[in-house]
C-alpha cells in the first residue's frame, strides 16, 4: 500500500488508489483531474506540434462538393487552389496546377484515344453483313 500524497494541483493530501499506486499525482477532485489533463495533453501538442497538420491542410484544400460524372467532371476543379496557394505560396501552387492541368489532359486523350482503339478493333471482328437470312430482314415467302 502507498502512503499518503499533496496533490500537485490543490496541494491537499490523499491517498492514492492501489491500482495506480505510486503512478498517481493527483487526487481523485474532478478540478484536479482536468487540470492535469489539460497540462498532459499541452505537453502532448507541444512535444508533437506538427501531428494532424497533412489532415487539416487536406481539408482545406480539397474541394467540399464535387458534383457529376467521375470521367466527365474536370479533376482541377477538385482542389481550392486559393488555400494551396496560402499554403504553399504562389509560385509552387502555380507549378502544380499547370503540371496537374497537363496530366488531366493527356489522360483524357489516352482515354479517348484507347476508346477509338477499342472500336477499331471490334470493327474488325464484326462482321459487316447478315449471316442468314432472318438477320438480313427477309420474311416467309
Amino acid at each position: 500500500m502507498t502512503c499518503k500524497r499533496p496533490c500537485r494541483e490543490c496541494g491537499k493530501w490523499f491517498q492514492p488508489t492501489p491500482r495506480a499506486g505510486q503512478r498517481q499525482r493527483t487526487c481523485g477532485r474532478e478540478e484536479c483531474q482536468r487540470a492535469r489533463h489539460q497540462r498532459a495533453c499541452a505537453d502532448w501538442r507541444a512535444r508533437h506540434p506538427d501531428y494532424d497538420v497533412e489532415r487539416r491542410l487536406r481539408e482545406r484544400v480539397r474541394a467540399k462538393e464535387v458534383v457529376g460524372e467521375p470521367l466527365q467532371r474536370d479533376p482541377m476543379a477538385e482542389v481550392v487552389w486559393g488555400a494551396a496557394r496560402d499554403a504553399v505560396g504562389v509560385e509552387v501552387a502555380v507549378i502544380v496546377e499547370e503540371t496537374g492541368k497537363v496530366l488531366a489532359g493527356w489522360a483524357r486523350d489516352a482515354v479517348h484515344a484507347k476508346a477509338s482503339e477499342i472500336m477499331r478493333q471490334i470493327g474488325k471482328v464484326l462482321p459487316d453483313r447478315a449471316q442468314d437470312a432472318i438477320a438480313a430482314g427477309a420474311g416467309p415467302p
